[in-house]
């Protein structure tokens, strides 16, 4: 993915300090297959300014389907749309919280028990699968859920936050790293998990030697500026047949098209990235990672329905009466999402307001594409 061009400085609302802030929009190409043709998708607001007037433009690939914000402010400047108190994975930062901020860390946690049932599901697959290839199990694997080493299992969380996710799979046994862009998040993590979590980004784990036995990106790739490069770097550093666990809202989920520009999720212009099933498929197989297995986390559902309806009803400016009549849509909208996005005898669609890829790493698949550049 290329930038192509520069645009004016725009405007951007009053931010937590009060300052009228600026910034730099600039043209980017697909973050996909670097076309440069795509088509509007949707004009969205800023979710914590929603009465400022002011949209940001999403594109969609007509090459690919790939959907994208479309300019968007300069990764340099791209820290300052985070510091605001109602940005909830820093929730645990906030002294005095709000009734937004205690429903998400009350789903959090439920959530926190979902992830490590879901990984731990996966693995169940893997030796499942590896029984039938060959008549037997390998109980010296590092990822056997019955050996007693299961010490050796190393995980990274890549915008780790403030670690709930990594204390709990500590408290599970595994071996746990962090790397979070906010210092600050970083430092709280440490003090109050006692967990190794650097402060950066992706780009930095180029010059580490380390080898993971999972990584997870635990909606995070929506945010990278350049998804392509990251997971490159990403694959160098799993192990041969490591897994890379992305969740990503899904764009093709059912809530994203009744919600359109109001979709919570799109939370333009930390956002920038937009994915598929498809296309994050299609991502990760340029770089050496298989999908084999998706799931959606189904709090998810409820809370982006709920988030969703407080947005367009901001939007509407004053029509307030309309409120109970959202709730009651919240939920029914939620529902249809967590059928759409379900294995089930009748449903096999990845409409769900999220998805879990577990993509994993092949020799095979990285030795062909080594080759291709000699």
């Amino acid at each position: 993915m290329q930038v192509a061009s520069e645009q004016m400085t725009k405007s951007k609302g009053q931010m937590a300090g009060g300052d009228l802030q600026t910034c730099n929009l600039q043209l980017v190409t697909c973050p996909l297959c670097g076309a440069e043709k795509a088509e509007p998708y949707a004009e969205a607001p800023d979710r914590f300014f929603p009465k400022s007037g002011e949209l940001y433009s999403l594109r969609r690939c007509v090459q690919c389907n790939m959907v994208y914000l479309n300019p968007r402010p300069r990764e340099a400047d791209s820290g300052r749309f985070y510091e605001h108190a109602e940005y909830l994975p820093f929730a645990s930062l906030q002294r005095n919280r709000s009734l937004i901020n205690q429903i998400y860390e009350l789903l959090r946690r439920v959530n926190l028990h979902w992830k490590r049932r879901m990984i731990i599901d996966f693995w169940q697959r893997k030796r499942d699968d590896r029984e039938v290839a060959s008549g037997k199990y390998a109980s010296d694997s590092p990822l056997d859920l019955q050996s007693a080493n299961l010490q050796t299992c190393r995980l990274l969380d890549i915008g780790c936050g403030t670690g709930e996710f990594l204390a709990t799979m500590k408290a599970a046994g595994w071996q746990v790293e962090g790397l979070e862009r906010d210092e600050r998040a970083a430092a709280w993590a440490r003090e109050h998990h006692q967990i190794a979590i650097s402060a950066g980004s992706v780009e930095q784990l180029s010059a580490s030697t380390q080898q993971y036995d999972v990584i997870t990106l635990w909606h995070v790739l929506e945010h990278l500026y350049d998804p392509g490069q990251a997971l490159e770097i990403i694959a160098r550093r799993l192990r041969e047949n490591g897994v890379l666990l992305i969740a990503v809202p899904n764009i093709a989920g059912i809530d994203a098209r009744i919600y359109k520009s109001n979709w919570v999720a799109l939370d333009a212009p930390r956002h920038v990235n937009h994915f598929s099933l498809d296309t994050l498929a299609r991502l990760g197989s340029k770089h050496g990672l298989t999908l084999r297995w998706w799931r959606q986390l189904p709090l998810d559902a409820f809370f982006n329905a709920l988030m969703s309806e407080k947005l367009a009803a901001q939007r509407r400016r004053g029509r307030w009466v309309l409120w109970p009549l959202c709730l009651v849509r919240a939920p029914l909208v939620a529902l249809a999402s967590l059928i759409g996005g379900s294995h089930t005898p009748f449903s096999y669609a990845a409409y769900g307001a999220s998805l879990v890829c577990f993509l994993e790493k092949s020799h095979v698949t990285q030795t062909a594409r080594l080759s291709k550049h000699k």
